[in-house]
């Protein structure tokens, strides 16, 4: 992958935001920080890979970059999660959390399992709960979803894949969201099943409309290169 900053650079650059911002006497040090750079790299490689805008991926090369601010937030998701998994650094994992609110004004949680591939556009105001989360997953700007569980105790609301967000969607409750799903502009799934390949509308009267995919390909499709 071809970076902005060699991984020497990025921990350096990371570790100089993280005590600017929050100047105690916690230290961005140790094996664990370490494994958790390399390991955040290869998931963003892994998912740069596929998104099909060129300043991600040309197909052959990805690419990253500590100025492009969707690329960033989506790396401190990775860092955070991966230094989670290796020694559930709580102090460290907090400001990066924290971090990614104030730059981005993103929230998603280090225990969050966001999937292997998901593009985030300008994801300002956006809120991620706790969800089952799938592949080729598409963020936008003030998206919402809540943190559940089903009538056993298990986490929801479990969404498929190839869902699409779009500016202002909300999926709130328990239910389950079918692949190929794409949620549009301030429409808000409220307590309610989507079956697989439909369209979320919300009408100028401000009605929920939910209607079959008509369209070919899913609106998530034109932002990963794979067949989803």
């Amino acid at each position: 992958m071809n970076t902005s900053l060699s991984k020497d650079e990025l921990k350096l650059y990371l570790g100089k935001q993280l005590s600017n911002y929050f100047p105690d006497n916690t230290r961005f040090e140790g094996n664990d920080v370490d494994s958790a750079l390399t390991l955040a790299l290869d998931r963003l490689e892994n998912c740069f890979k596929e998104i099909t805008f060129p300043a991600y991926s040309d197909g052959e090369q990805t690419f990253f970059s500590h100025l492009h601010a969707d690329q960033y937030a989506t790396f401190l998701y990775f860092f955070m999660n991966s230094l989670w998994k290796f020694s559930e650094n709580k102090p460290i994992c907090d400001k990066v959390l924290y971090l990614n609110r104030m730059l981005h004004g993103f929230f998603v949680s280090y225990k969050g399992r966001m999937p292997d591939h998901f593009f985030l556009g300008h994801p300002v105001g956006t809120i991620i709960g706790n969800a089952v989360y799938s592949d080729y997953l598409v963020i936008f700007q003030n998206v919402t979803v809540n943190t559940d569980t089903d009538a056993e105790g298990n986490p929801a609301p479990v969404l498929g894949k190839g869902l699409f967000l779009g500016t202002g969607a909300k999926i709130i409750g328990n239910k389950t969201v079918g692949d190929r799903v794409s949620v549009g502009v301030d429409a808000v799934v409220y307590n309610r099943e989507i079956p697989d390949d439909s369209v979320v509308l919300k009408a100028e009267n401000g009605e929920v409309l939910v209607k079959k995919r008509k369209k070919e390909k899913c609106m998530a499709q034109n932002y990963f290169r794979s067949v989803i």
